[in-house]
């Protein structure tokens, strides 16, 4: 029996990259987008958010997600996974998946990104600038590949996170597993998505829920947990060692490298 698997398009926090990766909005569409229509108490406590966690230098963070997938019989499934994510700005990155279908891992050590799947046992690295924001933009740009977490990992992220919105709106508080949040609901031509910020002094995302109106309903749900803003993260937790019998593949870029115009003489 095979699957149709569920990948949102718009706001793709947790959705994984190659051999997996959904394709990104490109940095030309994000300039032209304009949001409008978002209430300001929404507005407000969103980019509370992303602001606190643009200003932290190191965080780790623990996310259950849970995907649902339809069958080609109809019926409706969910795959989960246990994520970690490490982020040492300005140029570090790790983030390990374990799931129901497959087992991941991404490593950004400041000059290469390296995406390796555990169970194939097989892995490829590509060359990407020295800092996390041009990283993330080149492997989107020239590869197409999508790192997990980068909307709240981009020193803009307000602006991914809210592009393309056609609608906002503040719910008021509520609770995800006990700890008082403000719920949020933004509304895309294909999406809705909900979020809840932890309500206190650290801002934190507790919560994501992305609604596909395209795909019959289907939902991608994310639980944040075991935020540490201040860890001690070294650099051989970034640093990429090869398994045993491990196969590296190649990825291609996706479109041509654009050499500099000539100009007549």
């Amino acid at each position: 029996m095979f699957r149709r698997s569920y990948r949102s398009i718009g706001l793709l926090i947790f959705c994984f990259w190659p051999l997996v990766i959904s394709p990104a909005w490109s940095m030309e569409k994000l300039k032209e987008s304009k949001t409008t229509n978002i209430e300001p108490q929404a507005a407000q406590v969103l980019k509370q958010m992303t602001d606190y966690l643009k200003g932290l230098q190191q965080f780790s963070v623990q996310a259950e997600i849970t995907e649902d997938v339809l069958l080609d019989s109809g019926i409706r499934i969910q795959d989960g996974r246990s994520m970690r994510a490490s982020v040492r700005r300005p140029n570090r990155l790790r983030v390990d998946s374990v799931g129901d279908v497959d087992d991941r891992q991404l490593f950004y050590d400041g000059k290469t990104m390296t995406l390796m799947d555990l169970r194939k046992n097989v892995y490829s690295t590509i060359d990407v600038p020295p800092e996390i924001d041009a990283a993330l933009n080149h492997a989107i740009q020239a590869y197409n590949l999508r790192a997990p977490m980068a909307d709240l990992i981009y020193s803009n992220a307000y602006d991914y996170l809210t592009e393309g919105t056609l609608a906002g709106f503040y719910l008021g508080l509520s609770k995800v597993q006990g700890i008082p949040c403000h719920h949020l609901v933004f509304r895309q031509k294909d999406i809705d998505w909900q979020i809840w910020i932890e309500n206190s002094p650290t801002p934190v995302p507790r919560k994501f829920l992305i609604t596909d109106k395209k795909a019959k309903g289907l939902q991608f749900t994310a639980l944040l947990s075991q935020w540490n803003t201040s860890p001690q993260l070294e650099d051989s937790l970034f640093v990429f060692v090869v398994p045993a019998k491990a196969k590296k593949v190649d990825l291609r870029p996706v479109v041509p490298t654009v050499g500099p115009k000539k100009t007549k003489k």
